[in-house]
């Protein structure tokens, strides 16, 4: 009796033992962690929408949400990935993402998953032919005028090349008394995308390096002339909004998000202003900025990742996401929503339309995912050279152009 009493306490404690460490690794198995970039308050009730669905279908599942400022984003993704305790899904940008997909760091995504992105979108997201991530939302800047002004001084539609502008910019500046362009040539990546506009993404061949020339001499003509301010090689994307809002130029390319920035601050300038398409090179291709979902590849859960990525990512969700924060979907069937046909005169509708309009023409190759910090440096300090040599020659801008081309192959291996 002893025995079989021994016997039954021994089974239950092993039967208890057990039932503890089961019901422990299921609980920590549903705990599904979610990071985003600053989607806090604006796109907070799409996201919850979808936690909140995703929670009926996985009623077991608790869900913590983290969204990031975009300053702390790199530094924590990277100290979570290279501690091998990621969360399950992150919002980051494609330059980050392939980092990350170079080390080895992410899981990939099938074509099936991403066939119902637009493909230029897909296409900006692959490493080694695999798909590293897949499209969240996307933007495409908009050039934004001072209609009044210009139809003062010219009866013909704004210029939609940067060469247009540049052969009109001092008849306009005669006109208007003031620069006809607010740009910012050496922040990040901007002067790099102009390049991009007209074919030169590598500077491998004479017609890159030409082109290149054609570029850097055209700015360096407007600078000269003082068409486009002094400041050209350092203020920042809010400063070219500022420059505009205050009366000081005529054009500028920004994100169709700094139209309700004009609109709060300069009421007045706003209300004589209109949209016009982003301004491109000869290659007749937009440039679009993308955000992206990535999968860690230590992360604890990727099935549910996926399957969160999915209606995040699901045509009802972007839509709602797009009315909610002026980005672009990504999705397909989303683009077709009559939503973003609606083109009326309100300037928010008519850069929503155009926007998307250039997304679908857009596929610009940039310089590759190799050392692009020091690819953009390049290519600034090579403007900074040129720009503020006032004695500089047409024979001194193509030495410099060379030099850079050189340093450039360098750079791409």
């Amino acid at each position: 009796m002893v025995k079989k009493f021994l016997l039954l306490v021994a089974i239950l404690c092993i039967g208890g033992t057990f039932w503890y460490y089961y019901t422990k690794n299921k609980n920590n198995a549903h705990e599904f962690t979610i990071w985003t970039i600053q989607l806090k308050p604006v796109a907070q009730e799409v996201v919850e929408e979808n936690i909140s669905f995703f929670k009926q279908i996985h009623p077991g599942v608790k869900i913590t949400w983290v969204d990031i400022p975009i300053a702390e984003a790199q530094k924590r993704t990277l100290a979570a990935v290279l501690g091998k305790n990621p969360p399950d899904l992150i919002n980051l940008n494609p330059d980050f993402s392939v980092i990350l997909a170079q080390r080895g760091a992410l899981a990939y995504f099938s074509e099936q998953e991403a066939a119902k992105f637009i493909p230029a979108t897909v296409d900006m997201l692959k490493y080694d032919g695999k798909i590293f991530a897949l499209p969240f939302y996307a933007t495409s800047s908009i050039t934004l005028y001072n209609k009044k002004l210009y139809s003062s001084c010219s009866n013909t539609n704004p210029p939609t090349t940067y060469e247009q502008l540049a052969q009109s910019a001092q008849n306009l500046k005669n006109c208007t008394g003031i620069h006809p362009l607010a740009i910012n040539l050496n922040e990040n990546d901007s002067l790099a995308k102009i390049l991009n506009k007209y074919g030169v993404n590598s500077f491998e061949s004479e017609e890159e390096i030409a082109q290149a020339i054609f570029v850097y001499e055209m700015f360096n003509d407007l600078y000269k002339k003082n068409l486009i301010s002094k400041d050209t090689l350092t203020i920042n994307h809010r400063e070219m909004a500022e420059k505009y809002m205050s009366g000081n130029a005529l054009f500028v390319v920004l994100g169709s998000n700094f139209l309700n920035m004009v609109k709060e601050n300069a009421p007045q300038i706003y209300a004589q202003s209109d949209v016009s398409t982003q301004l491109i090179g000869n290659s007749q291709k937009y440039d679009i900025a993308l955000m992206n979902l990535v999968i860690p590849k230590y992360a604890k859960h990727k099935e549910l990742a996926h399957e969160f990525a999915n209606l995040l990512t699901s045509e009802e969700s972007q839509v709602k996401m797009a009315k909610l924060t002026n980005v672009i979907p990504v999705n397909k069937n989303a683009i077709q929503n009559e939503y973003f046909s609606q083109c009326n005169t309100d300037l928010a509708a008519k850069a929503r339309c155009k926007s998307i309009e250039q997304l679908k023409n857009s596929g610009n190759k940039d310089f590759g995912i190799q050392n692009k910090k020091e690819i953009n440096d390049a290519i600034n300090k090579t403007a900074e050279t040129i720009l503020l040599d006032n004695s500089i020659t047409k024979e001194q801008i193509e030495k410099e152009v060379r030099t850079l081309a050189k340093r450039i192959k360098e750079l791409r291996g």
